[in-house]
């Protein structure tokens, strides 16, 4: 069965190929065949020239037509097609043209149309697919939808949405999606408040510390046995981006380690402390461990923090709007509902209150 379904699809590849480039292997057979009968009548006289060219376009003329009325099997299937659906398959590279809510998935007689592919895609952070083409991402989600589809059919025929442990669980998903909602619905209007962003951000700028920035490239090893070797190679003149690139598990090994200008006064402190002490050009002679890993870096270059403009920090400035104002609510709603918390052993924990408006954090200037 697979075999001759393998056959099957691998003529109707072929044939279609054909349909879609108009016969072009014909069109360039006779053309070589052409320019070869060109080539041998170069020697021959005009007038027998001329001569053989009408016999042999008398000769021709009926193969032509004959096998214009013998069709080939291409042919008769690219006719067959056209004839019974007004729209051709699209050629390679072609934009295709939508009319309308169509179907992009059936499973049985279950279908989804394309409106459901795009609801779901608008449900992806839009930072989880920066640098997706559409139709990559387009073919990604119908996938999703048939995988989770095909999963929750098995699912219930398994008796699993009975249990009283999945009933559970949808109720405390209904009740943190209708908490999320309720917030989003009170809060998210102040976030995209002009006037309060503005606001927001002309205290970022007066609480706005100067320090020092590196244009840092970086080396993130997983032993301690790697971060020693390539402090040996470094020690010997190897290029610090090629090896960061050769060796390193950081995702900057894609851009040679190149991570960028970063303030030093956001990076951990054992890094800090390192870093403080390098000028341009140079690296850490010793390699500096962390949770992470085993890190190297190389500055290549060092200047003074400078407040980032209203618009490249205007998503961050929407975050801080919506967590802070999420605390301030928590914190009227417990003390409206004398709520009390206690530890595992039944003592009672200290209220919190809600965040004073002039105690909150400043946008890092990242």
């Amino acid at each position: 069965m697979n075999i001759k379904l393998g056959c099957a699809l691998a003529v109707l590849s072929f044939l279609s190929f054909e349909y879609v480039n108009g016969g072009a292997l014909k069109k360039d057979f006779s053309k070589d065949n052409k320019q070869k009968e060109e080539k041998n009548e170069e020697h021959v006289d005009a007038s027998s020239e001329e001569k053989e060219e009408e016999e042999s376009s008398s000769e021709t003329q009926p193969a032509s037509e004959e096998k214009s009325e013998e069709s080939s099997p291409a042919e008769a299937v690219s006719s067959q097609a056209s004839s019974q659906s007004e729209v051709p398959a699209p050629v390679a590279g072609e934009k295709r043209k939508i009319v309308g809510d169509p179907v992009v998935l059936k499973i049985g007689r279950k279908e989804f149309k394309r409106s459901q592919i795009l609801d779901d895609m608008k449900l992806i952070p839009p930072q989880l697919i920066k640098g997706i083409a559409p139709d990559k991402l387009f073919g990604m989600l119908i996938d999703q939808k048939m995988s989770t589809y095909l999963m929750v059919e098995q699912a219930k025929k398994a008796g699993m949405d009975k249990t009283k442990e999945f009933i559970d669980r949808i109720d405390r998903m209904k009740d943190e999606l209708l908490a999320r909602t309720f917030l989003m619905k009170e809060i998210a209007p102040k976030a995209e408040n002009e006037s309060v962003l503005k606001a927001r951000y002309t205290k970022y700028l007066v609480e706005f510390k100067k320090g020092k920035e590196h244009h840092l490239y970086h080396i993130m090893l997983a032993s301690e046995a790697e971060a020693k070797k390539v402090l040996e190679s470094l020690a010997k003149g190897e290029d610090f981006a090629k090896l960061a690139k050769e060796k390193s598990t950081a995702p900057s090994k894609e851009k040679d380690g190149d991570e960028g200008f970063i303030p030093l006064n956001i990076l951990p402190s054992p890094i800090k402390e390192k870093l403080t002490a390098l000028k341009s050009g140079e690296y850490t002679k010793e390699f500096i461990k962390t949770e992470g890993g085993f890190h190297i870096f190389k500055v290549a270059e060092s200047r003074d923090t400078a407040p980032q403009k209203y618009e490249e920090v205007k998503d961050m400035l929407k975050q801080m709007i919506v967590q802070e104002e999420i605390m301030k609510m928590i914190g009227r709603l417990e003390k409206q509902y004398n709520v009390e918390k206690f530890h595992e052993d039944g003592t009672p924990m200290p209220p919190r209150s809600a965040v004073p408006a002039d105690n909150q954090a400043a946008v890092p200037a990242v």
